[in-house]
């Protein structure tokens, strides 16, 4: 899942937002950087990240690329799970996207805790971007990873995934429908079982 989903996910969790977003620009233990309720966002991210990279669908779909750009389906995947969300919005959220966006911004800017250059540099270019309101467009996923390629030359396979992406438009929307209320179920149940663990540990900002 991409920006869009873990942000979702944070929120239907009742997950810090900040550190959902913040992790992939993390490594190690949370905990040794942060305070309890961004390393725990950090956390649900990765949480999400290894589900979603274990369910069989995932699996036979990164099979279904061509050999010559299957070492980058995940990403394209993460792309295309964003959009169909982004589209479907209303199937999952009270708020329009517009508001959420609006909010999760807000909230995101206000935080005080240190962030790495490469984070801050993604999180201007989001928000002026409006990536996440852009998603809704098949068209701003293959240019967003047309992008990706282009700032880093070892995905440079991302360029051609759109092709394949289009061609198999409605059974990947299908799949989109049968994995993300299961990952939210997952998400959902993993936050409430770390969140007591954490708050039995004294870690009660949590």
């Amino acid at each position: 899942m991409n920006f869009l989903a873990h942000l979702h996910l944070a929120d239907h969790c009742q997950s810090n937002l900040t550190g959902n977003l913040l992790a992939d620009f993390v490594r190690g233990d949370p905990y040794r950087f942060y305070t309890p309720d961004v390393a725990a966002g950090i956390k649900l991210h990765r949480f999400v990240d290894s589900y979603i990279d274990s369910q069989p669908e995932i699996r036979a779909w990164r099979q279904q690329f061509p050999p010559t750009i299957r070492r980058v389906s995940g990403i394209a995947l993460d792309m295309i799970w964003d959009h169909y969300l982004a589209r479907h919005w209303t199937a999952f959220h009270d708020l329009p996207l517009a508001q959420f966006v609006q909010q999760a911004r807000h909230e995101i800017e206000q935080f005080q805790e240190p962030e790495p250059e490469t984070y801050q540099q993604m999180t201007r270019r989001m928000w002026t971007q409006e990536w996440l309101l852009q998603y809704q467009q098949e068209s701003a996923i293959h240019h967003a990873l047309a992008r990706m390629a282009i700032r880093r030359p070892k995905l440079h396979a991302l360029t051609e995934c759109p092709p394949f992406l289009a061609a198999h438009y409605q059974a990947l929307e299908q799949s989109f429908f049968i994995l993300y209320p299961r990952l939210m179920q997952a998400s959902k149940a993993y936050w409430l079982e770390s969140r007591d663990s954490l708050i039995q540990q004294g870690h009660t900002q949590v």
